[in-house]
């Protein structure tokens, strides 16, 4: 597989992982709010630790993205500094 479809795999399942994460998230802030019963409160302690491994699969999936990024803009010719620079550029830092 080319290093340019790697990256592209590794941002599908980067942004896959968050979307799981904030759905698991939005459910379990749903049951606390909305349903108090016992059965609720039973589901949030697995639902907690899916958002967890999501959230971990995620961080992983983040770093092989920037890794296989970074190296795909150094055989381009580039540097560290130009993949960081390209990197701020397509992900800017929340302010």
């Amino acid at each position: 597989m080319p290093v340019a479809d790697e990256v592209r795999v590794w941002r599908l399942r980067a942004r896959g992982f968050a979307i799981g994460g904030a759905l698991c998230l939005a459910l379990i802030c749903l049951l606390k709010i909305v349903d108090p019963t016992e059965f609720a409160k039973n589901l949030i302690g697995p639902l907690v630790l899916v958002f967890v491994f999501l959230w971990l699969s995620g961080l992983y999936c983040t770093h092989r993205y920037w890794k296989d990024f970074s190296e795909d803009e150094i055989r381009r010719g580039g540097s560290k500094k130009t993949a960081r620079e390209k990197w701020h550029l397509l992900h800017p830092p929340p302010d």
